[in-house]
């Protein structure tokens, strides 16, 4: 399946802070992230706006509190710095795209999903990306820094999960595992 989610070579910086710049609070944003941890994921839901003028969308910083600048004729705008881990602004998913239902205790780690989640203050929004797995914890899922499930069970901010792609099946990156983060030694 001819499925991408990486977002463009370089990242368009120039670009992404003109396009944040005119972002306000309550719009509908699609902001494509690439981390280590969680691979490249593309977040879409209401921009929201902090008590600084930061930019999130999903619980996600995507753009800091806008500045001024001068434009090519010597104007003054509004631009916005976008994240670091923000890779495409505005975003789109790329290639076929037919999710199938899916208990979300039926994913594995390289699974590519859609995944809905309500959590406020941000409002309903949507995540799609690559499912995560711990190492030593292989129903505890993810996809982004979004939680799916624990031992407990599907995440009580999760809405709706469908499968757009099993592991194998597609060419998003996929990363490895997550380690588990150490407190105190333990």
């Amino acid at each position: 399946m001819d499925v991408f989610i990486k977002g463009p070579s370089k990242r368009d910086v120039a670009g992404m802070k003109a396009a944040f710049g005119e972002v306000q609070g309550g719009d509908v944003l699609s902001v494509l992230y690439k981390t280590e941890r969680f691979g490249n994921f593309l977040i879409t839901g209401a921009a929201h706006a902090t008590v600084l003028d930061d930019v999130m969308v999903g619980g996600l910083n995507a753009a800091a509190a806008k500045k001024k600048a001068k434009d090519a004729e010597g104007g003054v705008i509004m631009q916005r710095q976008p994240d670091k881990d923000v890779r495409a602004f505005p975003a789109v998913f790329e290639g076929d795209f037919a999710p199938e239902g899916i208990e979300v205790s039926e994913l594995s780690h390289g699974d590519l999903v859609v995944a809905s989640f309500s959590q406020e203050p941000y409002g309903d929004f949507v995540v799609t990306g690559v499912v995560t797995e711990a190492e030593k914890d292989r129903g505890y899922l993810m996809v982004g820094p979004w939680i799916l499930q624990t031992a407990q069970g599907p995440a009580t901010r999760l809405r709706s999960v469908q499968r757009v792609a099993a592991n194998g099946t597609h060419v998003a990156p996929v990363p490895t595992r997550r380690g588990l983060v150490e407190v105190d030694g333990l």
